[in-house]
């Protein structure tokens, strides 16, 4: 009886399989003569990204990099602006004197708009790839100042301008809050200092918390709530700046 039923079973699997390939064959034919419209492929689909640490971690590092590093670029851009180069050529110039990942960007932005693509489309991908916010605002005014005219100069001053406000808010605040992250470094090793410290001068003091079940519940636990405090006292100590 299991035989027969795995046989048939095999049967309708194999017989389903080729009904289906059948299907997006016969698919596949009207799409290609023009009957039926394309279907949008399954790579197109929004894909679910889950929040990786230190994917994060490497992105911020990466935005705060570029962000540094842009207000003394846009100095010296304004300064090539001012005797009558383009935006596209003084970036060119830019580019010489500055390290990386700005000047990759530059380079690249220069290079996509010499093959046809609008300078600020360009600086805007990029912005996106490194999420930089202050990036974004630049490729923006560059995208509107050839879209709509005005003075270039002008409209980099201010965004410079508003940059560097930003960057000097930031480093205060981080120097005020300095000691309140500084405190909750100190709460979070405490307990794991004091842990160590305690289990060599008493051997086999922490043994419970790994050998009994409830001590080991009594640890994950514990873990549990290290992270949960963690995370809240970091985002206390580092409030986000918003201009």
């Amino acid at each position: 009886m299991s035989l027969a039923f795995g046989a048939a079973a095999a049967l309708g699997t194999l017989q389903a399989q080729s009904f289906l390939t059948d299907r997006r064959s016969a698919r596949r034919m009207r799409e290609m003569a023009g009957v039926v419209p394309f279907r949008e492929r399954v790579a197109d689909a929004p894909r679910l990204r889950l929040r990786n640490p230190l994917r994060d971690r490497r992105e911020r590092k990466q935005a705060a990099m570029v962000s540094s590093q842009l207000a003394p670029a846009l100095e010296l851009i304004i300064g090539h602006l001012r005797i009558g180069r383009n935006v596209g050529s003084a970036m060119s110039e830019v580019s010489d004197s500055l390290t990386e990942p700005l000047r990759s960007i530059f380079v690249g932005a220069v290079e996509e708009s010499r093959l046809g693509t609008p300078l600020g489309d360009a600086l805007n991908e990029a912005s996106r790839t490194y999420k930089s916010r202050h990036l974004a605002v630049v490729a923006s005014a560059i995208g509107l100042q050839a879209r709509h005219g005005g003075s270039l100069v002008e409209i980099l001053e201010a965004v410079r301008t508003t940059i560097d406000e930003e960057d000097r808010l930031e480093r205060d605040i981080r120097t005020l809050t300095a000691d309140n992250r500084l405190s909750a470094r100190i709460l979070l090793a405490l307990p794991p200092i004091v842990l160590v410290v305690v289990s060599t001068l008493n051997p086999g003091y922490a043994e419970p918390l790994l050998g009994d079940p409830l001590g080991r519940r009594m640890s994950a636990i514990g873990l549990v709530l290290a992270l949960v405090g963690w995370r809240w006292l970091r985002r206390l100590s580092t409030p986000e700046v918003t201009v």
